[in-house]
C-alpha cells in the first residue's frame, strides 16, 4: 500500500510539472512580443536652421528651448548644408527654418537637399523672411507655397512686395477645423508683416489678416511631394516669440508636419 501511494504521488507530481511547462510554452510568445514593442516617443526632435538675416535671436532661441515636448537643435545654414537629407530625416522629426539667402546663387547640391527632404517626407515649417529667400530659384517657392518679390530681382514694379515692422494685427483663424489651429482663438499680434506677396492657389489658409496693407493669408499649409509644409509670416521679433497664441500655433505646426496629433486632436 505504501509503495502504491508513493507511486501515485510521483505520477501526480510529474503531471503537475508537465502542466506548468505547457503553460509557460503558451505564454512565452506573448511575453516576447511585449518586449519588442517600441516605447512611445515622449518628445519630438526638431532641427532649427537659422542665418542670413537679423532677428531677435535670444528671444527666438529661448522660445525654441521652451517648446513643450520638443528637443530643438539650433544650427546655422552652413551646418545644415554639411548634412545629407537622409541624415537629417533619420535624426529629426521636423525642420524649422528661419534663414535667408538672397545674395548668392545656391549650389545645385544644396538645392537638391531641400527637394530630397521633401521626397523623404520630412516635415518643414518656414518662418517670416524665408519667403524672400532664394529669389532666383522657383522650386524653392513651390516648396514653401509662396514668394515675397524683391525689387532687385523683379522688373515689374506692380509685383514688388511690401513689408511693415512693429505692426499690430487682429489675427483671424483661417481654418478652425484644422489640427494646427486647435485650441487657438483669434488673437492680437505685433510683429513684421508683408503685403503684395504671391501665394499658391493650392495651399490651405491657416491664419488671416483684415489689414488693408497686409496679405489676407499670413499662414498656410500644403503638401509638397511627400512632405507636409507650413509657412508662417509672423516670427521676426520678441513680441511674436513671447505671444502665447503664437507659441501654441508654432508648436502645433511643428507637431502637424511631423505627423503628430495636436492637443489630442487627430492630425
Amino acid at each position: 500500500m505504501i509503495r502504491a501511494a508513493t507511486l501515485l504521488l510521483v505520477v501526480l507530481s510529474c503531471a503537475i510539472c508537465l502542466s506548468c511547462s505547457r503553460t509557460k510554452t503558451v505564454d512565452a510568445p506573448e511575453m516576447q512580443q511585449t518586449s519588442h514593442t517600441a516605447p512611445k516617443q515622449t518628445e519630438l526632435s526638431v532641427l532649427v536652421v537659422r542665418g542670413g538675416h537679423a532677428y531677435d535671436t535670444p528671444a527666438f532661441e529661448d522660445m525654441c528651448r521652451r517648446m513643450p515636448k520638443m528637443k530643438c537643435d539650433l544650427v546655422l545654414t552652413a551646418h545644415f548644408e554639411q548634412m545629407t537629407a537622409k541624415q537629417i530625416d533619420a535624426k529629426y522629426d521636423a525642420i524649422l527654418f528661419l534663414n535667408q539667402n538672397k545674395k548668392y546663387t545656391t549650389s545645385k547640391r544644396n538645392r537638391k537637399r531641400y527637394i530630397d527632404l521633401a521626397s523623404l517626407g520630412t516635415g518643414m515649417v518656414f518662418l517670416q523672411f524665408t519667403l524672400s529667400s532664394e529669389p532666383e530659384w522657383d522650386e524653392y517657392h513651390d516648396l514653401i507655397g509662396g514668394k515675397w518679390f524683391l525689387k532687385q530681382f523683379e522688373e515689374n514694379a506692380a509685383l514688388h512686395s511690401t513689408y511693415f515692422t512693429d505692426l499690430t494685427l487682429n489675427v483671424k483663424i483661417g481654418d478652425p477645423e484644422h489640427p494646427v489651429t486647435d485650441g487657438i482663438a483669434d488673437f492680437e499680434l505685433t510683429d513684421a508683416f508683408y503685403g503684395n506677396i504671391y501665394m499658391s492657389p493650392n495651399v490651405t489658409p491657416l491664419l488671416k489678416s483684415d489689414h488693408p496693407d497686409i496679405a489676407e493669408t499670413i499662414a498656410w499649409t500644403h503638401q509638397y511631394k511627400s512632405s507636409r509644409v507650413i509657412y508662417i509670416m509672423p516670427g521676426f521679433t520678441k513680441k511674436a516669440y513671447t505671444n502665447e497664441s503664437y507659441q501654441t500655433f508654432l508648436s502645433n505646426s511643428i507637431k502637424f508636419v511631423a505627423g503628430e496629433a495636436t492637443n489630442g486632436k487627430p492630425e
